[in-house]
């Protein structure tokens, strides 16, 4: 390197910070139109000394001689990158010159090119003392490639066009970009008008006869200009020995539309490295996974150097053979595995595929619901309907409320599958689910919606039977394999036609016979045994004792009693926090090796001070849970009076009976049998039935029924954390006063979790912003049924720590919502991410829109500035929800003003008062859900209102479901769980199982 180090950083710095500006200044319509993603310059610059170390020596040194391109340069970091490392060759000044004539840039973002032609004369003036004229930017410097995507007529932009066949002629020696990533098709619910989606999807399907006119390996599905910059680049621009990393979508592994574009790459260059980004990377400002793909031209590939996590130490890079990606049936999927995984895999493939075996039958269901819509019935027919959302592991739901018409089977082709046992499985299942491959058996009978696939088999000569299948088909290495290849939500035929069958296995009826166990007793244990079968069914040795890579899941174990599984939980989670921190690191920190200041000093190069609280709190949520603690279980001290006062209550008692000679001791208790007051007070809760509303005030008796059902006590925060639906490893941080609010003021965790659900799964939108969010309760919900929570926000700094310590990978801003400054954060947050949903609950008791306003109350204008928010995000969907005392406050006025300002909005607007005990939770708790869509997004809310699972008064989840196993154990921090007691709701609660077995258990509970 130039002795003059300090000119070079300096000028390094002032590019990148120019860069950084740029790309957030970037409108966002702008940059979602054209697919822009910025490459900051660390990544850019490890991606072209990859490059260049993969160039033979020889050949480095004369890089100046190669002609170099970047064909979506933006504000041109990968040429800065190019020139630093080539500064490290110190050339001499001619050989410099010419190294810069050997530059060629094109972008579509003139503004970008702006910046760039400024940033690379400087950069060539301070480092090689070379001064730029506009002869040199007008020849090497063109705007937009392939196709100008913001033209109104576009049309085919060659090379040879931008730059002339004297550049062109024999093509570039390097070529480095990360191409556009803009899909081609246009999505009616993307836009806010008709007229612009008219606009935009005439003028993708003239783009669409370009393409076809002019590519042969990247048109499959729908159109994508990443994969058609990939093709121009290795077939035209490319030179014959030409070397190229493409910054690109993981989708390029394995996707279907990619197998012709993957293959020609195979086939006709030397595919010499992958190297994946994970999806929200630190890198680059897009939820896509992403990889480092580096390909040299002039040989076939041979292997591949893969690593699973570019730009970090957390897994060594790893050779596959071309034979080991070579196969038809995935369209050539390059797999980025370990050495391990890469192993298994050849295991199962030495066995038959599905696709292969004649007497499985593999489909699609065969009642399509928006066609067949009028073929639905409410009332009974022999014929029930089972739809996606049905389907769970190993079981399903039968709500048994949708019938189809007779005459409906009488014209379909699939009617003789009907008659049989089917296995069916979900065909959307979110890419986030541990679990994404469950099957259910089916029986005769029913219709099986376009929502699902299903499987038939035909009597055999190999003794395969439904129950084998059923085993084989829910394990755990079919849900691995299948994760393998699947890029994106849906679950196709096609892949499932690639599972292969152990079909010669000579265990089948055991495994078969203990699915049939499994489906009548549910059993867990039983799963083990299935799952030990299954590993010896594919001829995998051993494997079954192994650690495998967390894509594959250990079925069965008990999280709380499975140090190991807490050590990589909290990896995972401090990883959120600081990415360089280590799997070592975090196992002595957690063993109390090494205190948290020694981890700060460890990586003291990203430390903040602000997370210091964060990470003690994590620390600690992590070392109870390691000693299989009841993480806070503690209750609140009662005064004697409170203690006589209770000792006389029943379950499902209250104050009236209290004996009349400790009712004198209370003024307070004596006032309410004098004129009467609310049962719920001083109630002792009832094991049989779901409890009261738990509010804020759950640490006193005489606040409602908080009394516990046999212990003369109130409930611990762990019980009433229960009764509101947070998992067990839910860890709530703050003084007691503290708690009791975050608690009490939450929406129940299964409440929000079934709102979200349905959201994602009607709309498909999966980005939200929660306002107003306490310790989690709508957050934590939202984000379990597959919506990435944005930004959220409360003022409370205790709460706020509660939702960071257990959801890291949320940004959660604490702050007054009121403040300009905080207001605006969340906006440009929320813009930035294209959040889809906003969501909160401000507090309606201090204002009132109809000029009733209380001027004490500071809570008066809180929904006010709930509305701005909304205003400058402009969601697709809005979720309000409060208390019930909304509807009757002030004769109803702000309700109903509330409404009418959503409506003004533009919103189509339905409110429903919810029971959470109707939704599978143990409470009685009332909340008033406001669900708005905006009117040109072509749903409905009543469509995104999730179903009850629980509507039966005679059969809801009692409180006995929900805190017995707690009934020994006493109230303190430290303590450890003691009772073998295990309901399927705190099964759920404990991740033992998924909500859908957890409501499968409940649907057969029920029969």
């Amino acid at each position: 390197m130039d002795e003059n180090i300090d000119v070079i950083n300096s000028i390094w710095e002032m590019i990148s910070e120019h860069s950084n500006d740029f790309e957030k200044s970037i409108d966002k319509y702008y940059r979602k139109s054209t697919g822009s993603y910025f490459t900051p310059l660390e990544l850019a610059y490890s991606i072209v000394k990859e490059l260049i170390d993969s160039i033979p020596l020889y050949e480095q040194q004369i890089l100046f001689k190669k002609k170099f391109l970047e064909p979506c340069v933006g504000t041109g970091n990968f040429v800065f990158a190019y020139l630093r490392v080539c500064k490290e060759k110190k050339f001499s000044p001619k050989q410099y010159y010419e190294l810069i004539d050997n530059i060629y840039v094109c972008d579509i973002n003139s503004q970008a090119l702006d910046i760039y032609k400024k940033s690379l004369s400087l950069l060539v003036s301070e480092w090689f003392g070379i001064i730029l004229t506009d002869e040199y930017f007008e020849k090497h410097i063109g705007g937009a490639l392939i196709v100008d995507i913001n033209s109104v007529n576009p049309k085919y932009i060659s090379i040879e066009e931008t730059f002339g066949d004297c550049v062109v002629k024999n093509g570039f020696d390097i070529i480095i970009t990360n191409p556009p990533y803009k899909s081609l098709r246009a999505e009616s619910s993307h836009y806010s008008s008709s007229k612009a989606h008219e606009y935009d999807k005439q003028k993708y399907n003239i783009i669409k006869q370009i393409a076809y006119r002019n590519f042969t390996y990247s048109i499959d599905g729908v159109l994508n200009l990443y994969r058609l910059f990939t093709e121009e680049i290795l077939t035209k621009y490319l030179s014959s020995n030409g070397f190229v990393s493409l910054l690109i979508p993981t989708s390029i592994l394995s996707d279907k539309t990619c197998s012709r574009l993957r293959t020609y790459m195979l086939e006709n260059t030397s595919i010499k490295s992958i190297k994946t980004l994970s999806e929200n990377n630190r890198f680059i400002d897009a939820s896509q996974a992403l990889c480092v793909t580096l390909i040299h031209k002039g040989e076939n590939t041979k292997k591949i150097l893969v690593n699973k996590a570019f730009g970090t130490n957390y897994q060594k890079s790893l050779y596959v053979l071309i034979d080991d990606i070579i196969d038809k049936s995935t369209g050539n999927a390059i797999l980025v595995l370990t050495e391990e995984e890469y192993e298994i895999r050849n295991y199962m493939r030495r066995h038959p595929i599905i696709k292969n075996i004649a007497y499985i039958n593999n489909m699609r269901g065969e009642l399509d619901v928006t066609i067949n819509k009028n073929s639905i019935l409410n009332t009974e027919t022999i014929y029930p309907l089972i739809r996606g959302r049905n389907i769970g592991y190993y079981r399903f739901v039968d709500n048994s409320s949708e019938f189809i018409d007779e005459k409906f089977i009488e014209h379909i082709s699939k009617r003789q599958y009907i008659t049989k046992e089917r296995l069916v499985c979900q065909q959307i299942a979110n890419m986030e689910k541990d679990r994404r491959i469950t099957f259910a058996l089916i029986p005769h009978n029913y219709i099986v919606a376009n929502s699902c696939n299903f499987i038939s088999i035909e009597d055999n000569q190999d003794d395969v039977d439904i129950f084998f299948l059923m085993g084989i088909l829910n394990s755990e290495l079919i849900d691995w394999y299948f994760k393998l290849t699947s890029s994106n939500n849906h679950i196709n035929n096609y892949e499932i036609d690639t599972f292969p069958i152990p079909i010669k296995y000579n265990k089948k009826n055991k495994i078969s016979s203990l699915v049939k166990q499994y489906l009548n007793t549910f059993n867990k244990d039983l799963l083990k045994e299935i799952e030990v079968l299954v590993y010896d069914a594919y001829g995998i040795p051993k494997m079954q004792n192994k650690k495998h890579n967390s894509s594959i899941n250990n079925i069965g174990e008990d999280f709380f009693q499975n140090s190991q599984g807490v050590l990589k939980a909290f990896y995972n989670d401090l990883k959120n926090i600081y990415s360089s921190v280590t799997f070592e690191q975090c196992e002595n920190i957690l063993l109390e090796k090494i205190s948290i200041d020694s981890l700060y000093s460890q990586i003291k190069n990203e430390i903040n001070l602000s997370d210091y609280s964060i990470v003690k709190h994590l620390i600690d949520k992590y070392r109870l849970l390691c000693e299989g603690l009841v993480l806070n279980h503690t209750s609140f001290k009662l005064s004697d009076l409170d203690l006589e006062m209770i000792k006389s209550v029943p379950q499902g008692g209250n104050w009236k009976n209290i004996p009349i000679s400790t009712v004198q001791k209370s003024k307070r208790l004596s006032k309410i049998v004098q004129t009467g007051g609310r049962t719920t007070l001083y109630g002792r809760i009832d094991y049989s039935k779901p409890s009261y509303t738990i509010t804020t005030y759950f640490n006193r008796p005489g606040n409602g029924t908080y009394i516990h059902p046999i212990h003369n006590r109130v409930l611990s925060v762990r019980e009433a954390a229960r009764l509101q639906s947070f998992p067990d490893d839910y860890y709530f941080c703050g003084t007691k006063s503290d708690i009791l609010k975050q608690v009490g003021n939450a929406v129940p965790v299964l409440l929000a979790y079934t709102i979200g659900r349905n959201i994602y799964e009607k709309t498909g939108y999966n980005t939200s912003i929660d306002l107003f969010s306490g310790a989690g309760g709508m957050t934590y919900g939202f984000k379990i049924a597959g919506i990435n929570t944005i930004i959220a926000n409360d003022i409370s700094e205790s709460a706020c720590l509660t939702l960071k310590v257990n959801c890291p990978d949320i940004n959660v801003l604490c702050g007054d919502i009121t403040q300009d400054t905080i207001k605006q954060k969340i906006i440009n947050t929320a813009n930035a991410n294209g959040a889809d949903i906003v969501c909160g609950g401000p507090p309606c008791q201090g204002f009132s829109l109809a000029g009733h306003r209380m001027k004490n109350d500071s809570r008066n204008q809180l929904f006010l500035h709930f509305i701005d928010i909304v205003l400058g995000v402009n969601p697709k969907i809005i979720v309000f929800e409060n208390v019930e005392g909304i509807i009757s406050y002030q004769g109803g006025e702000i309700y109903r003003s509330i409404l009418d300002q959503f409506l003004n909005l533009g919103y189509n607007i339905e409110a429903r008062k919810l029971y959470a005990n109707h939704y599978g939770i143990p409470q009685r708790r009332k909340r008033v859900i406001i669900l708005c869509t905006r009117k040109d997004i072509g749903i409905t809310p009543d469509e995104l209102f999730p179903l009850q699972y629980t509507p039966d008064d005679d059969f809801q989840i009692s409180v006995y479901e929900a805190i017995y196993d707690l009934e020994q154990v006493v109230c303190n921090d430290r303590v450890k769980y003691n009772s073998s007691y295990i309901s399927p709701y705190i099964k759920y609660l404990k991740h033992n199982i998924s909500f859908e077995e957890y409501l499968n258990t409940i649907a057969r509970l029920r029969e």
